[in-house]
């Protein structure tokens, strides 16, 4: 039977289907339908079948159930005996409860009383008890606040403070109690004000200060700090907080009849704030924490007075975050200066971890520490090559805005639980500050900030300006003699009280907050600064403050063209201090290097040619130029919102430099009035003459070298071999010839003065200088100009403000290329006038006069010694080859002298038509001039010119007689031109002693003859 399930009684709406009338009616028509007897008797056998079928199936289920059957029996008979015996005895109960009323209402009086004084006697245990609880209150107090379980606490005072202003409010024995309790309650108050100021302020920092103590926490070696790594377990607790918020009920045991804090139903009520009892971090959970502490001001109402605290201690307590970074960078940072000399080798090095230093500072005077061991990295910039290594600035503004970033996330998750408070709470009529409200105060403090470092003041100027009005003794002698202002003696205090409890409690209050008072009662704030104030400091922290400032203006919904507060402060800044005065300083730097007497003279030290990777001198104006606009480069990728305005700054420097290098160059070549001008440059002056001159091949030839040198430097640079061609001498001699000839032509109309030539060679050294500057000046503009991102016509701009490499408009690239192409004209044409004036040079010397060289035969010259002009000359192209060695690249040098042979031979060639007479003693003097004037090329040169070889052998043509010369050309073919034999033709026939006309026009229908049959070769 134990086996045997109970029996379950089916369901009631379960209804069996009624067969057995349906059977019985088709049974009832088919005997009623059927004709025969067969018919009814194979009907009467189908039923009994189905008879016995039926009771078959009875007896099995009799069976089957049976024990079910007799177990509902027993359990039944069980029921109506236990129903049976219960009736029983609640009859008798009520008999007895009648007897019972019967006899109370014969004592009623005596039990009432009895009553009362029961109530009564309940009613003074509980009093006594509550007094009890209430002069345990105080050390149960101090108990939960020792373990920071403020919530506890906070139940613990608002229901005993409750308990005192209710049944135990008319006794007066609690009245000192009630008092105390009531300042236990304000200085809970302000306690919990604290602890969430420090937590907002000072706990949801200290995280960014011990990555940045022990490293940067933007290094990507940093993450096995054990800061980092509390960092993360502090993080991962942070999120089971979050999720452990959204389930918080209402507090247990609040008491409901205090107006105003009786919770309403709402969702707020799915919050759960349990307190654990061993909670004694903050660090484990801060937002709970927080929570908290928001759940204890609401308790004890006050939450208008929390939210107005914290509105008004925003500027002061992020004043005290700046000081307290500023403070812990400077420790980092003294503690480090012993070690800053082995930067280089270990790396960058890290910020120690800073002990406890107080850092002393006088009133009146910023703690500054210069050339401070800081760290920048160039994720946060764009343009991080504008940053200079190792300075503290850029630390200290990450730093910050780090640390501003955490305090604006508490403020949100602040401002968010007092909403659901008050809606909890159902306090309708408290005004919440915004986030803005936070981001104004961030904004104001950074503008203080930056106030203090960039100098806006610009004290260091007022500063060195005292300095300097000091040192200078006055040359007014009536200062001495004027009026002046009656000093009235300075009124001491009898008293001193800066020893006092007052003034000692005042001073440590002012050093945390950051603010001392004036003596006027103004507050002062105490200048505590991490490097000097200086308005360079823009330029390592503008991209960082810029992308602070867009995440400002996001978080504030600022709309398009309605900059922050931050941002127009930084704009305005910029462009009306910072940039007026880079751009006065930069006027004052380049006309002091301009308007100096060495301006043209002064050139680099060997130290800054190794820098510059030059092998030949510069300028030290055009270097310092060089440099200014080096500095604004720097500037355009420190600052890129103001590129325009900076190529602006740039291209009016350049422009007044442009025109103090071309006074420079019409000061060398044009020393004094139009008509005593220098004959190149005079002749250079047409634009059409310099670009024939251009077109000439040896210029060609120099561009042509140029442009194989930078590629042998770029093959230099990645070790590439060099592969070049190399030109053949015949190329070369055919070259020089048609230049020769050229500018042969186009010089030798009219003769030179000594007025139009530059003899001193310290002119020519001065043209070199300029030629030598001007061209690297404008190298270094066109590598400017071509690292400067130039907006595409196709695609719009679209101006970011942090943006590390704005796009620069096509205008003022254009702009800037045509200033390096003017200093690169100015560059040619310096060389063009070198390379002209040396020729110009031979014109003046080897051109002949009448009294040199009138004749050259009977006039008892030494024939041994060179012409005095010839002499001079050579004199000349050496001290110009000493003068441009040194200054000019040995290409241009060989542009300047290369085909100075054939441009003599040229001249000396055409002298034989201005000869009267000559002899064999005239011969031997040309030859000796020739001979001299080679050997003066061949040492500037360093390489034999041939092409005086053949002036010589045109001179020795004077020894033969015309029939000679003429059996010479049909022999071995013309070696002159046509025009040279007719002046030597010429010149023979006016040495001889009788002069015969017939035979002069024989000899030159002769030449013509035959150079017309055998064709002119020179």
């Amino acid at each position: 039977m134990a086996g045997v399930a109970p029996p379950t009684k089916p369901p009631r709406s379960v209804k069996q289907p009624k067969e057995s009338s349906g059977l019985l009616m088709s049974v009832i028509r088919t005997l009623s339908a059927s004709e025969s007897n067969e018919q009814r008797d194979r009907e009467k056998a189908k039923l009994e079948k189905e008879y016995k079928r039926s009771d078959q199936r009875l007896d099995e289920l009799i069976s089957l159930h049976h024990n079910d059957l007799t177990q509902v029996m027993q359990v039944f008979a069980k029921l109506s005996a236990t129903v049976t015996a219960s009736r029983e005895k609640i009859l008798a109960v009520k008999e007895n409860l009648q007897a019972c009323k019967m006899l109370l209402h014969c004592r009623r009086d005596e039990l009432k009383k009895l009553w009362l004084e029961g109530v009564e006697h309940k009613h003074v245990l509980q009093l006594l008890e509550e007094i009890e609880q209430l002069r345990e209150v105080p050390s149960q107090l101090a108990i939960h606040l020792a373990k920071k379980q403020y919530l506890q606490a906070t139940k613990l005072l608002v229901s005993a403070l409750s308990l005192g202003d209710g049944s135990l409010e008319k006794v007066e024995a609690l009245r000192d109690l009630r008092n105390e309790l009531q300042a236990k309650k304000q200085q809970l108050h302000v306690k919990l004000l604290e602890e969430l100021s420090h937590h907002l302020y000072v706990e949801s920092t200290q995280d960014v200060l011990a990555l940045r103590r022990q490293g940067s926490g933007r290094d990507m070696n940093a993450c096995a700090s054990p800061f980092q790594r509390a960092s993360e377990l502090r993080a991962s607790a942070r999120g089971k907080a979050r999720r452990n918020l959204l389930d918080v009920t209402a507090f247990p045991g609040t008491p409901s009849n205090r107006p105003g804090l009786s919770p309403k139903g709402s969702a707020v009520d799915a919050f759960d704030l349990s307190e654990d009892i061993d909670f004694t971090t903050t660090h484990v959970n801060p937002e709970h924490y927080v929570a908290i502490i928001i759940e204890c001001l609401a308790v004890l109402g006050k939450i208008p007075e929390a939210v107005e605290s914290l509105r008004v201690q925003m500027q002061s307590e992020l004043l005290g975050v700046v000081s307290r970074t500023t403070r812990a960078l400077l420790d980092g940072v003294v503690l480090q200066a012993p070690i800053t000399g082995q930067a280089g080798l270990a790396g960058p090095s890290l910020w120690p971890v800073p002990s406890v230093v107080s850092i002393p500072n006088g009133p009146g005077t910023p703690s500054q520490v210069p050339n401070g061991d800081g760290r920048h990295k160039a994720g946060h910039g764009s343009g991080s090559g504008n940053t200079q290594p190792n300075h503290p600035l850029p630390e200290l503004l990450y730093t910050l805005l780090d640390q501003f970033r955490h305090i604006a996330e508490g403020h949100r998750f602040v401002l968010k639980r007092m909403g659901q408070t008050c809606e909890k709470y159902n306090l309708k009529n408290i005004r919440l500050y915004e986030i803005s409200d936070l981001w104004s105060m961030v904004q104001a403090v950074m503008q203080l900030v930056l106030t203090d470092y960039l100098d806006i003041q610009n004290t260091a100027a007022d500063a060195q300006q005292a300095t300097s009005s000091f040192s200078e003794q006055s040359s007014d002698i009536s200062s001495y003699f004027s009026r002046r202002k009656i000093q009235r003696p300075k009124k001491t205090p009898l008293f001193k009280f800066e020893h006092s409890l007052n003034a000692l409690n005042t001073s440590i209050a002012e050093e945390q907050s950051g603010l001392k008072v004036h003596a006027d009662g103004r507050p002062q704030r105490d200048k505590l600064l991490i490097c000097s104030s200086d308005p360079h400091n823009i330029t390592l922290i503008f991209i960082p403050i810029t992308k602070f400032i867009e995440e400002i203006e996001m978080a504030t919904n600022c709309k398009v063209g309605v900059p922050c507060t931050l941002n127009a402060f930084l704009s305005d800044y910029i462009k009306e201090v910072f940039l007026g005065r880079y751009q006065s300083k930069m006027s004052s730097t380049i006309e002091m290097v301009t308007k100096s007497p060495e301006a043209w003279r002064g050139i680099i030290t060997p130290e800054q040619m190794r820098e510059l990777r030059r092998t030949r001198p510069l300028l030290l104006s055009t270097v310092a130029v060089d440099g200014c606009v080096k500095g604004l480069h720097q500037l355009i990728m420190a600052l890129p919102v103001y590129t325009e305005h900076f190529l602006g700054i740039v291209s009016n420097l350049l422009c007044s430099y442009r025109e103090t290098c071309q006074a420079a160059y019409r000061g060398k070549v044009q020393p004094e009035s139009e008509d005593k001008r220098i004959f190149s440059a005079a002749f250079l002056k047409d634009e059409d003459i310099s670009r024939f001159i251009k077109s000439l091949p040896n210029w060609a030839n120099l561009q042509a070298q140029k442009a194989i040198h930078l590629q042998r430097q770029k093959r230099r640079a990645l070790h590439r071999e060099e592969t070049t061609d190399e030109e053949s001498p015949e190329d070369i001699r055919q070259r020089n010839e048609k230049e020769a000839e050229i500018l042969a032509s186009a010089l030798g109309e009219g003769g030179v003065n000594h007025h139009e030539i530059i003899s001193d060679v310290k002119h020519l050294r001065s043209l070199a200088l300029l030629q030598e500057s001007m061209e690297w000046f404008a190298g270094c503009l066109y590598n400017f100009a071509s690292e400067l991102p130039r907006q595409s016509p196709t695609q719009p701009v679209v101006r970011v403000m942090s943006e590390a490499s704005p796009v620069v408009q096509n205008a003022t690239v254009d702009g800037l290329q045509q200033l390096a192409k003017e200093f690169e004209d100015l560059a040619d044409t310096c060389l063009l006038v070198l390379h002209l004036e040396v020729r110009v040079q031979c014109f003046h010397y080897l051109l002949p006069k009448v009294k040199d060289y009138g004749r050259l035969a009977d006039c008892g010259m030494d024939s041994q010694e060179p012409d005095p002009k010839v002499l001079e000359l050579t004199r000349a192209l050496t001290g110009c080859d000493e003068a441009l060695t040194s200054i000019l690249q040995p290409l241009k040098c060989k542009y300047v002298f290369e085909g100075l042979g054939h441009f003599m031979s040229k001249i000396l060639m055409s002298v034989a038509q201005y000869i009267d007479r000559i002899d064999e003693g005239g011969i031997q003097k040309m030859c000796r001039n020739i001979f001299t004037l080679q050997q003066s090329l061949t040492n500037i040169t360093m390489t034999r010119e041939v092409a005086l070889d053949h002036a010589r052998h045109y001179y020795e043509l004077f020894y033969l007689t015309p029939e000679e010369i003429l059996s010479g050309v049909v022999e071995k073919g013309p070696q002159f031109s046509e025009l040279e034999y007719m002046n030597a033709f010429q010149l023979v026939h006016r040495s001889q002693p009788d002069q015969d006309v017939t035979a002069l026009n024989a000899h030159l229908t002769r030449l013509s003859d035959i150079l017309g049959e055998v064709g002119v070769t020179v």
